[in-house]
């Protein structure tokens, strides 16, 4: 599938990797529809572009997916690629004695991050792949994971919601296959963003980059080229695609 013939739903789509995204595949001919939970950037993407349809929801909230994605295919049945990007970085250790009163990882952040990065990406594919299925829409499934998928000290919760996005992604591949619906992951590892430099501290960034044979980190552009890979190889299914410099090797 070219990316101008491509139809897609690009959560999180107000920063980062999504915001990056919806602008050059807009720019290329792809037809956009933008969710976020953000007000303000919704309204930022679609005064930069004016062609991206642009959707405020909570996808973390099945009840609000279920309402946005039949708005969308209420527009538009031939809609054809899900980009589930949206989550949260958010790190804590396990047990942390400098902490007070109480040391353990917080029950209330766990849960957060399981419900933004984990079980918005079961709600959005379980709504689309549905609609995709029945209206016999080939396409693509493209899920944001991370090298933190591996596993990070101080991201139990990170960590764990990023590895059940790789394996939901294959799972996903061997049950819509047959139906000519792909599903790839990308694995970004440090990439310089916003979220990247407030999750990390500088020194223990440097020491990443260090670590790195490329010896710096990866840009949003790169991301957003390794998306639009596997939206355009057809034969690309159930692969996690590692973008980090040749870090995990």
């Amino acid at each position: 599938m070219k990316i101008n013939e491509a139809k897609i739903i690009i959560t999180g789509a107000g920063s980062g990797f999504g915001r990056a995204m919806s602008l050059d595949f807009s720019k290329q001919g792809a037809k956009i529809y933008a969710i976020d939970i953000d007000t303000s950037a919704m309204k930022s993407l679609k005064g930069e572009d004016v062609n991206i349809e642009t959707f405020l929801c909570d996808v973390s909230d099945n009840i609000q997916v279920e309402k946005t994605v039949g708005e969308i295919y209420a527009l538009d049945k031939k809609t054809n690629v899900l980009i589930n990007n949206a989550g949260i970085m958010k790190n804590a250790l396990m047990v942390n004695i400098m902490s007070r009163p109480d040391s353990r990882h917080s029950i209330d952040l766990w849960k957060k991050v399981i419900e933004v990065n984990q079980n918005s990406v079961f709600y959005m594919t379980r709504s689309v792949a549905d609609k995709m299925i029945r209206n016999r829409n080939k396409g693509a499934i493209i899920n944001i994971s991370s090298i933190s998928a591996r596993g990070n000290a101080g991201q139990t919760a990170y960590a764990a919601s990023k590895a059940a996005v790789a394996s939901m992604t294959k799972v996903w591949a061997k049950e819509f296959g047959v139906f000519g619906i792909r599903s790839v992951a990308i694995a970004p590892g440090f990439i310089d963003t916003a979220g990247t430099h407030d999750a990390l501290e500088e020194k223990m960034l440097a020491q990443w980059i260090d670590k790195t044979p490329l010896k710096r980190t990866g840009t949003i552009e790169e991301v957003v080229k390794t998306v639009a890979f596997a939206i355009e190889n057809d034969f690309v299914n159930g692969e996690v695609i590692n973008v980090n410099g040749g870090l995990t090797i």
